[in-house]
């Protein structure tokens, strides 16, 4: 990474970085509640494991360029588009750091920045210099690693934003990688790699989720499109077990995927 000569750059960055920390972990968030109807528990993995499971799964690597769009837009007003595009960014800074890519990697940090502050997230700044000095060695494993370390720690704080918003940012999050997965099995389709996305537990339970929160979050425009979309996934991912999604379902998950993607970072409000 180029050195910054700006202190309020490095200053935005670190706590770009700190959220960062914060959301990835609050994707995994409900990993540890259970379903109530089904008395069972449902992972919602991080964009980090759907990430690197697709590249381990892939009979070649991910090219990590060029999958994301990485928006840099924060000037939403809406919490709720807020918290959606907040888990979105989190997945992109996933896929920089896939990328190995730290100007993107930095763009993301400063919008997730921006995004959290709306949201009036107060993060503890401990590490951030430890972040950083790691992003501009280029030592992204150990930031994986770093980030894993925080995982308690940000998993409360998270608890603690308003819950409509722990919501969307864990759907915001979840759909981006869902969005950037299809997308690379489109273009590369693998039957095993595909296994990653036949979750229809998870997406049953996501749904349930959203079916929780305030009338006025379900009812905002954005929000109230998510739950019959799920549906829709849910059908398309609900294969045999030990079978591979169908590149044709795949492709559906993507134009899906795609277009809410794009109504979330597209949104006035």
């Amino acid at each position: 990474m180029k050195p910054r000569t700006h202190n309020t750059a490095n200053t935005r960055f670190q706590a770009g970085l700190v959220m960062l920390c914060v959301v990835l972990f609050g994707l995994a968030l409900f990993a540890s509640l259970p379903v109530l109807a089904q008395q069972e528990k449902v992972f919602v993995p991080s964009a980090r494991l759907v990430f690197r499971a697709l590249d381990s799964l892939s009979k070649s690597k991910v090219t990590w360029k060029g999958l994301s769009s990485y928006s840099k837009t924060s000037t939403y007003n809406s919490r709720f588009t807020i918290a959606l595009n907040l888990g979105s960014r989190v997945s992109d800074a996933f896929v920089a750091s896939q990328a190995k890519d730290d100007e993107k990697f930095l763009q993301m940090a400063l919008t997730m920045s921006e995004l959290a502050s709306k949201l009036g997230a107060e993060i503890d700044p401990s590490l951030n210099q430890k972040m950083l000095d790691l992003v501009k060695a280029a030592n992204w494993n150990e930031v994986r690693t770093v980030l894993d370390k925080q995982q308690e720690e940000t998993k409360r704080k998270l608890n603690r934003l308003d819950k409509d918003a722990s919501v969307l940012v864990v759907v915001g999050g979840w759909l981006e990688g869902l969005h950037i997965t299809s997308k690379a099995l489109s273009s590369n389709y693998n039957e095993s790699a595909s296994s990653i996305i036949a979750s229809p537990k998870l997406l049953e339970y996501l749904a349930g989720e959203l079916g929780n929160i305030s009338t006025g979050a379900r009812n905002h425009q954005i929000v109230r499109k998510l739950a019959p979309a799920l549906n829709e996934i849910k059908n398309l991912v609900n294969v045999e077990k030990g079978k591979p999604v169908p590149a044709e379902s795949i492709k559906k998950i993507y134009a899906i995927s795609s277009g809410l993607i794009k109504e979330i970072e597209n949104a006035k409000d």
